[in-house]
């Protein structure tokens, strides 16, 4: 069934475009819509992420205050960053090359047979990571049409802190995005008197932190997971993980805090891990009491015990972000379910800037050319918009 994304267009169209805020990723939408800028098209938005792959198929009017309607969702577990930890490398294995050719094979084909006419994404931090990320993603390219590219952990960051200012209706002063998923997370803000952007970018996230615990409690090598873990054992890893961080930039983020900026969370670990566990409803807010009670229900408890797909990481994202509230000074933040399909939908619903043919390389924007057949012949990612604060 269909259903209506709840972004603020009035506001997009009105005023946030002017200021800059859209990623202007025209994948294609030139040939498409130069005749009627509000042409309605259908599209397949992905993020392929460190430890999971969403896609959204959406239908989409560009420059209009028409909602995009969700078509379909889908989340499939991939775990590019548990394949580099694994390796210790910086290559992509051969097995979860092919574990992800299948997921994206049976992804394309449900997305065309939803109508789905153009296909695009971005990749995060194991793409990051990995030297061959962009040729696993350009092999996609040539095999599906699937034009999608590497982001840095800033344009994650600020993709993050936008659709999260649309979520709340308009850009609020004194908003603090905290992003955590498998490979990384991003903290993004703007400073209030400068404007300008502000960020803390960490690999300390759900993977990282899950290895990290099979290391520091001597599980039997070749363990996926660290659980059952003690009570002793979680107060381990948070005198361990206190270690790990930045002193500097744990006083950073705790200043922003104590100012008062709202605290928002994002990604798999907030959205999904901490929402299931704690029983809460998209937008309900995360409680540091709360948090303590699920942990403490969780302890002692095997990935059988736990249940569901992501039983190896569940506990210990429940001590990782409980350590970090208390480095940072958190006493409850709101969580949100949307990821970063939703943010390129958001970026491509609010651009009002299609052109009839497609742009020549300038300094302000990087050209991908599409060469498959059937595919569109040029895309691109409008670098200025993302990076620059409004």
């Amino acid at each position: 069934m269909a259903v209506m994304l709840g972004f603020n267009h009035c506001a997009l169209a009105g005023t946030v475009v002017r200021a800059g805020l859209c990623l202007v990723l025209l994948l294609g939408f030139s040939r498409m819509v130069a005749a009627d800028p509000a042409a309605a098209a259908r599209l397949a938005v992905f993020d392929i992420g460190s430890g999971s792959t969403r896609m959204l198929v959406v239908e989409l009017e560009t420059c209009s205050e028409a909602a995009p309607v969700v078509i379909h969702r889908s989340s499939v577990r991939l775990s590019f960053a548990g394949d580099l930890l694994a390796s210790g490398g910086n290559r992509f294995s051969e097995q979860i090359r092919s574990e992800a050719d299948a997921v994206m094979s049976e992804l394309v084909a449900r997305a065309r047979a939803l109508g789905a006419e153009r296909l695009v994404g971005v990749a995060t931090q194991a793409f990051r990571t990995a030297i061959d990320g962009q040729t696993l993603l350009d092999s996609w390219q040539q095999r599906y049409g699937l034009v999608a590219r590497v982001i840095s952990p800033e344009e994650e960051a600020r993709l993050g802190y936008r659709l999260v200012a649309d979520r709340f209706g308009a850009v609020p002063e004194g908003l603090l995005v905290w992003d955590i998923g498998a490979g990384s997370q991003q903290l993004v803000w703007h400073d209030r008197n400068t404007r300008n952007w502000q960020h803390v970018n960490s690999d300390l996230a759900s993977v990282t932190f899950r290895d990290h615990a099979l290391a520091v409690l001597e599980r039997p090598a070749g363990a996926i997971s660290p659980n059952p873990i003690s009570s002793d054992e979680a107060e381990r890893l948070v005198a361990t993980l206190v270690e790990w961080l930045d002193a500097e930039q744990v006083a950073q983020v705790a200043a922003v805090v104590s100012a008062g900026f709202r605290v928002v969370g994002i990604g798999g670990v907030h959205g999904a891990s901490l929402v299931n566990q704690l029983g809460l409803a998209r937008g309900d807010p995360v409680d540091r009491m709360a948090l303590s009670e699920a942990l403490g229900r969780q302890l002692e408890r095997s990935d059988e015990d736990i249940g569901g797909e992501y039983a190896d990481t569940d506990v210990t994202n429940l001590i990782l972000v409980g350590a970090l509230m208390d480095q940072f000074g958190i006493d409850r933040y709101q969580v949100t379910g949307m990821d970063l399909t939703d943010a390129l939908v958001l970026a491509m619903a609010a651009d009002c800037r299609i052109l009839p043919h497609p742009l020549s390389p300038s300094k302000s924007a990087m050209m991908m050319h599409v060469p498959v057949a059937g595919a569109l012949p040029i895309s691109w990612f409008r670098q200025d918009d993302l990076l620059n604060p409004w």
